[in-house]
């Protein structure tokens, strides 16, 4: 088995400003999680092969959506500044397997906003009808070439992908990216007992450290 565990989140402005006395400074924070593994996107191991431009379409819109799919958002109230969000004693699980992963890969955004997460949810389940998801299947065959897992290459571009889209839909909703994470393990440097605990994991912003876990077993 194998669990994947986010145990804090720190976030340093929430991006909220007091006016007087009229104003609270605090936020409604949104957490936008993807996970990818080498094993997870079946779809993509048969993309990797096909040579039939509508079949390869096609299977790499089933794919995206695969991963779309398993995003956890979450909507956190009453946020403020420096805060730190704890997720019980424990941790709280964005991901699990029966077996463990080769390789593994993350990408996590905080946005601050009012809007219905439900909405945000559903512009995901239509990802494929996005503006740029031609010219994304155009260019992701170039983008895996001479990569020693083609398909795991893919699955990190979906990811990154997705968290592309999704923090625009965030921006066109008036939401304030807070935070975005992008991250890469492999068992063997990373997780090869089957064990990794990091904190203070600083995001790409400066604006958001992350502590979690990895724990897997056979």
């Amino acid at each position: 088995m194998f669990y994947f565990r986010i145990n804090k989140l720190r976030i340093s402005d929430n991006h909220e400003n007091a006016f007087l006395f009229f104003k609270r400074d605090l936020a409604q924070v949104k957490l936008v999680s993807f996970v990818t593994t080498d094993a997870e996107i079946p779809s993509l191991d048969a993309w990797v092969v096909e040579t039939d431009p509508i079949k390869k379409r096609q299977l790499l819109t089933k794919a995206i959506q695969q991963v779309a799919s398993a995003r956890i958002l979450t909507e956190i109230d009453n946020v403020k500044d420096d805060a730190v969000l704890t997720f019980g004693d424990t941790g709280y699980v964005l991901h699990q397997s029966k077996t463990i992963p080769e390789d593994f890969n993350w990408c996590l955004i905080a946005a601050e906003g009012d809007d219905n997460v439900r909405m945000i949810g559903e512009e995901l389940d239509s990802i494929v009808n996005h503006a740029e998801f031609d010219g994304f299947v155009s260019n992701l065959a170039t983008l895996v070439v001479g990569a020693s897992n083609p398909a795991f290459a893919a699955g990190v571009a979906v990811s990154k992908f997705l968290t592309t889209v999704a923090a625009g839909i965030l921006k066109k909703n008036r939401d304030d990216q807070l935070g975005i994470l992008y991250m890469s393990l492999n068992k063997r440097e990373h997780y090869l007992h089957g064990e990794r605990k990091k904190d203070d994991v600083p995001d790409l912003t400066g604006n958001m450290r992350v502590d979690y876990s990895i724990f897997a077993f056979e």
